[in-house]
């Protein structure tokens, strides 16, 4: 189970007072994120159990939290364009690049876990593939075996019961 994080990272004062509102997407962009990776590493598990519907589910999370992080891009992007941008003196205290350090380290290290999933997933999908594909093979063959033939007629046939 992944450990959750606080998601209070508004720490950064001068953030505060210039960019509130970007500040708060930033940081919700980050959890929606991290919420993503988790929705991925419990869709692994699914995929591995061969669990139909908990992947379905998983899917349909994973698509939902993607649509919120793509409104929620417009969103920074609008509120880039309206905010002014901080001076040069507030992004060079101590406290604003603390806090830029510690936005850019949680947003490399969940690009990472979000690619390895992401890989993973490819990995189990492909194998699985494989599995339908073997399966699909098997009844393909098997089909002449199990399907009436054309001389056959079922049970309760009109021509049974004449003959």
């Amino acid at each position: 189970m992944p450990v959750q994080r606080s998601t209070n990272l508004t720490t950064w004062p001068d953030m505060d007072s210039h960019l509130p509102q970007l500040a708060s997407l930033i940081e919700t962009r980050l959890l929606l994120v991290r919420n993503l990776a988790d929705s991925l590493d419990v869709s692994r598990s699914a995929l591995l159990a061969n669990d139909a519907e908990a992947i379905a589910r998983g899917a349909a999370h994973q698509a939902e939290l993607c649509r919120q992080w793509s409104r929620l891009e417009d969103q920074i992007r609008l509120e880039r364009v309206r905010s002014p941008q901080p001076s040069p003196a507030d992004t060079d205290s101590p406290a604003a690049r603390q806090h830029l350090r510690r936005l850019e380290d949680e947003w490399a290290e969940l690009s990472g876990r979000i690619r390895h999933l992401t890989r993973v997933h490819v990995s189990l999908l492909r194998h699985l593939n494989r599995s339908l594909s073997v399966l699909a093979r098997i009844a393909e063959s098997c089909e002449p075996t199990y399907s009436p033939g054309t001389g056959v007629f079922p049970i309760d046939s009109p021509a049974r019961a004449e003959g």
